[in-house]
């Protein structure tokens, strides 16, 4: 399977993965042929793109990071508003991911507009998961780091979405209310005995940058606690590789520069060396723009080195980048796509 974006869809493709909406009904089953109708719907939807099958990536074979069906449980809980179950879902998260051989992120996450909210705070608490243990956190940890990312985003949920989804620049006074979030988010966890300190203390400093000039306290290095360094990285990758109705998404590559640009500024060295570790620049399934000019197609990343990936031409012939003989040629983006970032990014 490989992933075609929305705009590149046309009549006929061969869905490989079922379309789900917000209430986890399907709009699409598996192996529907598309057709004018259905991409439109989808485009309207605000669906990214989706899985098709075709002889070129018909061997490609990717898989959730968490299955699906733990995923729809969690966003299900944070709609509900349900911080007690969520906490139980973060122990669910951290069991699944523990119990995997090797934890995979080469999934693009197909997701509409209407879901953006519960379904970003699912990714940043398998991200952030994913980080704490390459870290070598205890479990216990792991699970109080994952309960920090489910809950960082709760407070939006009290915030008008003409706000949260404005599509040009906020004014100060809508920015004052969206940095009220972490705070918010805060006091709706606050009082529960069973969610740790440092959980709660994660939730409120997850907009802190490492220089000072973060949100609300105005902390810095040492200052901010292990957990909020890690979920405000998980944070703004997952935010800038996600189409929202203001902007089209970054690519999983000119994301991570974002974070390898942005260290010692907004982020901690340490996580973002730790989570480029755990999440390929190039999904499976993607597409990619070679400096010989030729587009490929994403068969296989490397754990030695995620920069150079297996890649497929349009012709079958296979390319392993990271061979001698192949180092001169580098991906240099994704053909025909820009980004056009909103004002309203990374809030």
């Amino acid at each position: 399977m490989r992933f075609i974006p929305i705009d590149r869809l046309k009549p006929g493709m061969l869905l490989a993965k079922a379309i789900y909406d917000d209430t986890d009904c399907v709009l699409l089953g598996a192996y529907v042929e598309l057709t004018k109708d259905y991409i439109e719907r989808l485009t309207e939807r605000g669906f990214p793109g989706v899985y098709i099958e075709d002889e070129l990536a018909k061997d490609i074979e990717i898989q959730e990071a968490i299955s699906y069906t733990l995923r729809n449980e969690a966003v299900s809980c944070l709609r509900e508003c349900n911080i007690d179950q969520t906490m139980n879902i973060a122990e669910k998260i951290v069991e699944e991911l523990l119990n995997k051989k090797s934890v995979s992120f080469d999934m693009i996450d197909l997701r509409s507009f209407d879901e953006y909210t519960y379904r970003h705070s699912v990714n940043v608490a398998v991200l952030s998961t994913a980080v704490g243990m390459g870290i070598g956190l205890s479990t216990k940890e792991l699970i109080n780091l994952c309960a920090s990312a489910m809950f960082h985003d709760l407070g939006k949920l009290e915030i008008a979405e003409e706000i949260l989804n404005k599509p040009g620049r906020l004014t100060d006074e809508e920015y004052t209310v969206i940095k009220q979030h972490p705070v918010l988010s805060y006091e709706l966890i606050k009082g529960k005995w069973n969610i740790s300190s440092t959980t709660k203390k994660a939730v409120l400093s997850h907009h802190e940058n490492e220089d000072g000039s973060g949100y609300p306290q105005g902390l810095e290095g040492d200052q901010i606690h292990l957990y909020a360094k890690i979920v405000h990285v998980t944070d703004v990758y997952d935010a800038l590789t996600t189409r929202r109705p203001y902007k089209k998404p970054y690519s999983p590559a000119e994301a991570m520069e974002y974070l390898m640009g942005s260290c010692g500024i907004l982020f901690d060295q340490k996580i973002v060396k730790a989570f480029i570790k755990k999440v390929p620049l190039y999904p499976k399934g993607s597409t990619v723009l070679l400096s010989t000019g030729k587009v490929a197609l994403i068969v296989e990343n490397q754990k030695q080195n995620n920069l150079r990936p297996v890649v497929r031409l349009e012709d079958g012939t296979q390319i392993d980048l990271n061979e001698w003989e192949q180092l001169s040629v580098t991906i240099v983006g994704v053909p025909g796509e820009e980004v056009l970032a909103g004002d309203n990014l990374l809030q």
